[in-house]
């Protein structure tokens, strides 16, 4: 019996899966299923993945995934027509509908920013978020990359202090929400923050959340796709890098990231001769504390050698990457192959010419 089954990594179905991601197959289902937390819930949406027995991975008109179970539908419909998203004026109010009374929502060009604190932290993280965007996809065009436009409106949580984030944040991801300011979620599409005491501080953080949000919402990375975690946060710590001599904090990509380049700095004598292997062919290394911070040090070492020396060569990774289903996942083996082909070198050439690059960075 086909199942699907939400894991750490992203949702698995186990089973016989059917691919929709031919255009025929992308016409508008309206989903009434049970939902545990929520109660019997109505949706519209594109059947992104299908099992065998019913169970569907359904994109939402606001951009959320839904993994829903054959066990939990009570009504489904089909309609031909193509799926049309939801503006943000709709979207504003179904937001304010579904949350307590004493949220807002705080709108700019891009964002919609639902908070329960006040709005002056708030303009402040919506003029980071708008400075990113702006950045972002003036960046990918300088690479010949004209990225499209997020389909769905942008959604941010930012919460009135940390105990409120938590009550959330640990419903929604777990016990990984203790340990950090903010997230990005894959299902639900939205970034959540709260109001941080010194935000000047954490603005990496915030624009590191930002970055992953911007990147599967404009084609860059497909959700739910395999996208190996060193590129995700490779590109996500790429982009961080704080300014503080700029008033907002941040103001250029691309810059040397010093908290990671004194981790990697460290990790380096004592670096393992696999380390490259290890880090590309799967991302055990992200998911164990013991080793996480040494891995997060690599990829951002690995992307900006990249960036800086074999610039095509990676964003034609990118797109080869940017073209994977929903669910299908590579072996180990077929990620190294991929990713030498793409560079044509191997690993160990490029090892050393990363290594020696990075001697010379400060």
């Amino acid at each position: 019996m086909s199942r699907l089954v939400l894991t750490a990594r992203f949702c698995l179905f186990v089973g016989v899966l059917i691919s929709l991601s031919n255009a025929s197959a992308l016409a508008v289902e309206t989903i009434e299923f049970r939902e545990p937390k929520s109660g019997n819930l109505m949706v519209k949406g594109e059947i992104l993945v299908e099992a065998q027995d019913g169970g569907v991975m359904l994109l939402a008109d606001d951009g959320r995934i839904w993994t829903i179970q054959p066990d939990q539908i009570i009504k489904r419909e089909t309609d031909a027509s193509a799926l049309e998203p939801i503006d943000a004026d709709a979207l504003e109010q179904r937001l304010l509908n579904e949350s307590p009374a004493d949220f807002s929502v705080y709108r700019t060009s891009h964002y919609l920013i639902l908070h329960n604190t006040n709005e002056a932290y708030v303009r402040k993280v919506g003029s980071l978020f708008e400075q990113l965007y702006r950045g972002f996809f003036t960046y990918w065009k300088n690479q010949r990359w004209d990225l499209p436009k997020p389909r769905f409106p942008l959604v941010a949580l930012v919460l009135k202090d940390r105990s409120s984030f938590l009550a959330h944040g640990v419903a929604e991801v777990g016990e990984t929400a203790r340990s950090v300011i903010g997230y990005y979620h894959l299902a639900s599409n939205r970034m959540t923050t709260f109001n941080v005491p010194n935000l000047e501080r954490n603005i990496a953080t915030i624009i590191h959340e930002a970055t992953h949000q911007l990147a599967y919402n404009c084609g860059l990375q497909k959700r739910f796709a395999d996208n190996p975690m060193w590129v995700s946060e490779g590109l996500a710590t790429f982009f961080e890098s704080p300014d503080f001599n700029n008033p907002r904090g941040w103001r250029s990509i691309g810059r040397v990231n010093q908290v990671n380049l004194e981790r990697w700095r460290r990790y380096l004598p004592n670096r393992p001769a696999e380390s490259l292997m290890t880090l590309l062919a799967d991302d055990t290394r992200f998911r164990n504390g013991a080793t996480a911070t040494n891995a997060y040090a690599e990829c951002w070492a690995m992307t900006y050698f990249l960036l800086k020396t074999r610039r095509k060569e990676y964003v034609d990774y990118l797109r080869l990457l940017s073209e994977g289903k929903p669910l299908v996942e590579r072996t180990q083996r077929e990620r190294i192959q991929m990713f030498e082909q793409a560079f044509d070198t191997t690993l160990s050439d490029l090892d050393q010419a990363l290594v020696a690059y990075m001697q010379r960075v400060r």
